[in-house]
C-alpha cells in the first residue's frame, strides 16, 4: 500500500510554480533625500496583500522585486498609501523590478500594496 506522501508528489513543482507565480517586494524608508543614511522602515510586502508601516514622515524609499514574478505579462507596482490599510490616501504608484530603486517621497507613508498590472 502507498503512503499518501507519494501520491501526492507529482504536484509538489506545480505547487512551488505557483508559490513563485506571486511577487514580493521589499520596501525601506529614509529619513533622508536619495535613500542615504540607515532606513528607518522596512517590510516585505506580497501581491493583493496591504502592509501597514510605521507612521513616521520620510523623504525617500526603495523598492524592488526581492522574489516571484506575475503572471500572464502582468508587471508588478507598489501603491504607497498615506492613509492605513491601504483603503485611502494613494500618494504614488511606482513600476518595480528586481532592481533596486529609489523614489522621493516627502510624506509620512503609512501603508504599502502590491499588485500585478
Amino acid at each position: 500500500m502507498k503512503s499518501t506522501l507519494f501520491k501526492s508528489l507529482p504536484f509538489l513543482p506545480a505547487l512551488s510554480m505557483g508559490a513563485m507565480a506571486s511577487p514580493l517586494v521589499s520596501y525601506a524608508g529614509y529619513v533622508y533625500e536619495n535613500c542615504t543614511g540607515p532606513s528607518i522602515t522596512a517590510t516585505n510586502i506580497a501581491a493583493s496583500y496591504c502592509a501597514n508601516v510605521e507612521d513616521i514622515p520620510i523623504k525617500s524609499f526603495t523598492a524592488y522585486v526581492f522574489s516571484g514574478v506575475c503572471d500572464d505579462a502582468k508587471s508588478p507596482v507598489l501603491n504607497v498609501y498615506t492613509g492605513s490599510n491601504c483603503e485611502s490616501g494613494l500618494f504614488d504608484t511606482v513600476s518595480v523590478d528586481s532592481e533596486k530603486q529609489c523614489f522621493e517621497a516627502d510624506t509620512t507613508i503609512v501603508s504599502l500594496g502590491v499588485e500585478c498590472v
